[in-house]
């Protein structure tokens, strides 16, 4: 491999790892929007199809989305600046101009002055497209620990990702 090969190689992996980074920044970057009540900026991490699959609800588009974080009989409205949205253990797939993520939330809410309890905790297959220099996040699926569906229907491309795609090759 002569030289100009190599800093391909490298500039492709770099950018792959870039990548991931700016995927775990929109997906961070969600729950501090979510945690504070900044419904707009929060709907403007997804694209604007952009469809929240739920159990047995959808939200499909920016004004779904927007009704589901920013109603203010909402659920969600309820626990604004009470709350930490978290991604955990997240597993990240860029393939293109699309990316894939799948890993564990959980939400911390804090119900009284001295009450902090788990909201949600749940398994969720995320899906990205690229929008210029960022990504967005074009459907979630999420399902709750220990509900109807099991697990590994949402966390479904992990189970079949055979690690060789860890880095761009």
């Amino acid at each position: 491999m002569d030289l100009a090969q190599r800093l391909e190689a490298v500039e492709k992996r770099l950018r792959y790892l870039e990548d991931q980074e700016k995927i775990r920044e929109c997906l961070h970057t969600y729950g501090f929007n979510a945690d504070l009540g900044r419904s707009e900026k929060w709907a403007d991490g997804w694209t604007p199809d952009g469809v929240y699959d739920l159990e047995d609800q959808k939200w499909r588009g920016r004004d779904d989305l927007l009704d589901l974080i920013g109603a203010p009989m909402n659920n969600h409205k309820q626990i604004e600046n009470r709350s930490q949205h978290a991604m955990l253990n997240l597993f990240i797939r860029i393939e293109g101009d699309t990316a894939w993520a799948e890993g564990y939330s959980a939400t911390i809410v804090r119900k009284t002055p001295e009450k902090i309890e788990l909201w949600t905790c749940a398994y969720n297959h995320f899906e990205f497209v690229r929008s210029g220099e960022r990504w967005l996040l074009k459907y979630r699926t999420r399902r709750n620990i220990g509900g109807d569906e099991w697990g590994g229907k949402a966390i479904r491309k992990y189970l079949d990702d055979d690690g060789s795609h860890t880095s761009a090759t």
